[in-house]
């Protein structure tokens, strides 16, 4: 048998860990065919579906995982420490040497494959995110808001790809503009969790179309406008080839 590579991260290399999370420091052993560094006791089962999930993720998602060090583990509950199906952690403030990201997985995500690759998407989409240029994050979030103008001069209602963006989405868009500074940070930071979040379900709708599918949202419009401004902003188009 041979003896794995192993990468030991103290609570110094992460300055975002808390009490509540400071299981995601420890040992992690290397997959050597995803390249993903996973917690010590994690299932070999978990490890092999997600080591070749990851596999199929489009090649930029991946790049970026492995450029900032993605570590990963499971946990045997429904939801993970923070409270969702899959979550990925990191100091998003600090330069890319210092992110030193974590992804957890629940159950809920591991259940069937559909779901973990498009957890898998969604979260690495957050990597991908922290990683670009402010002025393209700006630009493409002022593209985002000026779709949610361009649907409402046509008479429709905004309806986002999924609940959960929906529910980004309407955190600012109920919030009364103002001229208040307090209002008016508070209102520029429900935009930019929308624009990332939605980004982030995007990208797992674009990967996979039976993603959240059962909610039954007509998006395919809003999805070719976003994978437009993902190419303009961020030279990145998720849809094909995956895994290439």
């Amino acid at each position: 048998m041979s003896i794995p590579t192993v990468r030991t991260i103290t609570r110094n290399e992460r300055a975002w860990l808390n009490r509540e999370f400071q299981m995601f420091c420890g040992r992690f052993e290397l997959d050597q065919s995803s390249g993903l560094f996973f917690a010590e006791l994690t299932p070999g089962y978990h490890r092999q579906m997600i080591g070749e999930d990851f596999l199929a993720l489009p090649l930029k998602l991946r790049e970026v995982a492995l450029y900032l060090g993605l570590t990963v583990s499971t946990t045997k509950e429904q939801r993970t420490s923070s409270g969702h199906a899959s979550a990925v952690y990191g100091d998003w403030e600090r330069p890319h040497s210092k992110i030193s990201p974590h992804l957890e997985m629940s159950v809920a995500s591991l259940d069937s494959t559909r779901l973990c690759l498009a957890h898998l998407a969604h979260e690495c989409s957050h990597l991908f995110w922290a990683v670009q240029p402010e002025p393209a994050r700006a630009a493409y979030i002022q593209k985002m808001l000026a779709l949610v103008e361009k649907f409402r001069a046509g008479g429709d209602e905004f309806v986002e790809v999924t609940a959960y963006a929906q529910r980004q989405f309407d955190a600012f868009n109920l919030l009364p503009e103002s001229d208040d500074p307090g209002i008016v940070a508070r209102r520029a930071r429900l935009i930019n969790k929308w624009a990332m979040e939605s980004f982030c379900e995007s990208v797992a709708k674009l990967c996979f179309a039976s993603y959240q599918s059962e909610e039954g949202r007509q998006t395919d419009e809003l999805l070719a406008f976003r994978l437009q401004a993902m190419k303009e902003e961020f030279d990145f188009d998720p849809t094909w080839p995956l895994g290439v």
